[in-house]
């Protein structure tokens, strides 16, 4: 029975919002009950004060400049795809939770098909994983028309949206040392290099969470986000067919570094490209902004989140090279790491104190790196733990923001609460 599923999950759901993390990890969860502050007609709520009911309610979403890819052709394809595909009962969360449902299939078939991120898997594998992501790629650019659409937007659905495609960010990182063939086992430069690629990526989107968070509007460059994962998508379409070999008959010469293959080449002017982006990207927004948001909070410096994040992603890089069995490393850094973005998204939507440190989320990652391979039970444990985190979080979140704009406590229905 339908009803009976969704009641037994809406159950675990909440166990896992009221499991008292917070008295280990810090902020709040579904066991801190109190009366909303910002309109008494509501039903008392998780995390209930005068500042978060405030923060809710300041909430209001801008949306980014369109980049290069959304102004040729994606806008017009996202507005085709909810307007011809898409029925108007259909949440926006949905859309979002079922583009990160393809990323996880992508992700899997990945790891079981090329588990040494050599570039093992069959010509086919990449096609299906390419049309995964771009599927992926679909709903995430669908997920805010569809709540225009339906007058459905809350800053819940920013948080799940990011949290998404913070998971997604760490999937692509795996991907590109997949299709440039780097291999994980290689060397112990092949596993710096892969360990780079990941680190990167994930310090990249944690400064444009801090940027977005901090701004309230994403920040968007002219050739960004959606502009490399479809050239990501149309690079394994052709590999496909024709394989990597010619990524390595073709070399270039790099100063101090002599003569590299066009793979190393790519894959090193991806990090310093992006790296002087972001860099960009946060000085302009955090440092040389001269109108410092109202609701942002005084006490909070943004470049010192900037600066944790880039230590935290740091420990998990070190993890991640030290790890006997990177499938798992990954799996649950891949957790920690969006349940860490959504702690800095909390301090915009629904609690200016919230606390970036996670020491269970630091212990799981240091676990990681004492399994060996070929571990299942340990593994399924460490994986659990992680996943658990990110339930917590998102659970307690949802909780909050529901309770205090009084709509539905389920993320998946459109109709209001009904009292």
């Amino acid at each position: 029975d339908p009803r009976t599923a969704r009641s037994r999950v809406a159950m675990l759901l909440s166990y896992i919002a009221n499991a008292r993390v917070d008295a280990v990890v810090g902020g709040i969860d579904g066991s801190s009950r109190a009366a909303c502050h910002a309109n008494t007609n509501h039903a008392p709520h998780v995390g209930a004060s005068r500042a978060r009911c405030a923060q809710v309610h300041s909430y209001a979403y801008t949306s980014p400049t369109p980049s290069m890819f959304e102004t040729l052709f994606l806008e017009q394809w996202w507005t085709y795809v909810v307007e011809r595909w898409i029925p108007l009962w259909v949440a926006p969360n949905a859309l979002t939770c079922g583009g990160l449902a393809l990323v996880a299939c992508a992700y899997g078939i990945l790891w079981m098909t090329s588990p040494g991120l050599a570039h093992d898997a069959p010509g086919m594998v990449y096609a299906l994983v390419a049309a995964l992501m771009f599927s992926y790629q679909t709903l995430d650019g669908c997920d805010g028309k569809q709540a225009r659409r339906t007058r459905s937007g809350s800053p819940l659905g920013e948080v799940v949206d990011h949290g998404c495609d913070a998971a997604c960010t760490c999937v692509y990182g795996i991907i590109l040392c997949d299709i440039v063939g780097i291999g994980y086992d290689a060397s112990a430069l092949n596993r710096a290099m892969c360990v780079g690629v990941l680190t990167m990526g994930r310090v990249f989107f944690a400064v444009d969470t801090v940027s977005s968070t901090y701004t309230g509007r994403l920040p968007v460059n002219w050739f960004d986000v959606q502009e490399m994962q479809i050239c990501l998508q149309v690079f394994m379409v052709v590999i496909a067919f024709t394989g990597i070999e010619f990524m390595y008959d073709i070399t270039a010469h790099v100063p101090y570094l002599g003569t590299q293959p066009l793979a190393y080449v790519l894959v090193g002017a991806s990090i310093l490209s992006g790296l002087q982006v972001r860099s960009t990207t946060a000085y302009r927004t955090l440092v040389a902004n001269p109108v410092k948001p109202p609701h942002w909070p005084a006490h909070r410096s943004p470049m010192a989140i900037v600066s944790y994040c880039a230590v935290n992603e740091l420990f998990h890089g070190v993890c991640l090279f030290y790890a006997k069995n990177l499938a798992l490393a990954h799996a649950a850094s891949t957790m920690l790491f969006a349940e860490s973005e959504t702690r800095i998204m909390s301090i915009r939507v629904s609690d200016p104190n919230f606390p970036l440190t996670n020491w269970l989320s630091l212990a799981i990652m240091a676990c990681t790196t004492l399994v060996p391979e070929g571990d299942v039970f340990t593994s399924g444990i460490l994986i659990g733990a992680a996943l658990f985190l990110l339930l917590n979080r998102a659970a307690s979140l949802s909780a909050q923001i529901t309770g205090c704009l009084g709509i539905h406590s389920n993320i998946f229905v459109l109709r209001p609460k009904q009292d």
